[in-house]
Formats: structure tokens, sequence, C-alpha cells
């Protein structure tokens, strides 16, 4: 009998973790890399196209640019040092990325 209920927990617990896995939003922005100077990120196909701005701490934009392919490198080889947001946006939907520059 212990080990009916053991099982039946078990798998309660297990479709509660599927349930709640398959309900999560999926990241369509993902960070490949962020080391040095270069950030390297990748897109799923719905977010080609997507508007990218990098932001300075004090909210001035460092470069905007459009972007056509699932990968985008962005290089901070000639910018100052400090805090920098990538923001990634398409439609209603935006996702924010932050970069230190050593």
């Amino acid at each position: 009998m212990k080990i009916i209920a053991a099982l039946v927990i078990c798998l309660n617990l297990l479709t509660c973790a599927v349930a709640t896995w398959a309900s999560s939003p999926h990241k369509s922005v993902r960070i490949l890399s962020a080391k040095e100077n270069l950030f390297v990120m990748k897109v799923d196909k719905e977010w080609q196209n997507a508007h990218v701005e990098v932001l300075a701490v004090n909210g001035d934009c460092v470069t905007c640019q459009l972007l056509t392919r699932s990968k985008l490198v962005i290089n901070f080889q000639d910018v100052k040092q400090g805090l920098y947001t990538i923001r990634v946006t398409k439609g209603d939907q935006a996702e924010e990325f932050h970069f230190t520059k050593n």
C-alpha cells in the first residue's frame, strides 16, 4: 500500500513538473557568448527583422540596427568601459540583456 501511495505521489509530481515546463515561456533570443569585447546572440526565425538597440547606462543609444539574420555579433571594442543594455524588440515583445565592458 505504501508503494502504491509513493508511486501516485511521484506520478503527480512528474505531471505537475511537465505541465509547468510546457507552459513556461520559450526564450526566443539566446545569448551564445558574452566574453571580452564580443556579445553574440541567436534568435528564432520569428524574431528576424527585429530592432536591436545598444544603450549606454545613461540611456543614450550607442547603436541600433535591424536584425536580418538569426545570429548577431556586437563588438564592444570601440566603446568606453561601462554597463550596456542590449534591447531586442519586435512588435509588442522585447528582450533585454546586459553587457559589461571592462
